[in-house]
């Protein structure tokens, strides 16, 4: 909520277990709906290195939050659209096919990795990437 504000975004967390998206926030140019994912670095990180969410609790943004085991927070936000075009499609053998995933990995490379750090909300053109 912080980064949001501090980018002159004010935002407010929603009630605990409020489904589709964790924060309000006011982008200037009305309030928009806002999910965090987490993910903490740890010893069996690589074999998980994926943030998921459900593509079917739409929200306006997505904020993947990374913690790793030295160095600072990183976290990317981009619109919803695009972390569902860029994610994993889901599959039907998946245990939940409405969940897609994003790995660590696509989040560094373009044209994910230009929305890192995106307090400010602005959108990319993936044509210059």
């Amino acid at each position: 909520m912080s980064q949001f504000t501090f980018a002159g975004k004010p935002a407010s967390k929603m009630p605990d277990g409020w489904a589709g998206y964790d924060l309000a926030v006011e982008s200037g140019f009305g309030l928009v709906r806002v999910s965090v994912k987490t993910r903490k670095e740890g010893a069996k990180w690589k074999a998980g290195s994926w943030f998921i969410f459900d593509e079917r609790l739409e929200c306006d943004w997505l904020v993947f939050l990374f913690l790793p085991m030295k160095g600072g927070v990183r976290a990317w936000v981009m619109p919803f659209d695009v972390a569902r075009e860029f994610g994993n499609a889901p599959t039907a053998s998946r245990k939940d096919p409405h969940n897609r995933d994003v790995s660590f990995a696509k989040l560094n490379r373009a044209p994910l990795a230009k929305y890192e750090g995106n307090w400010g909300l602005n959108r990319v053109d993936a044509a210059t990437t």
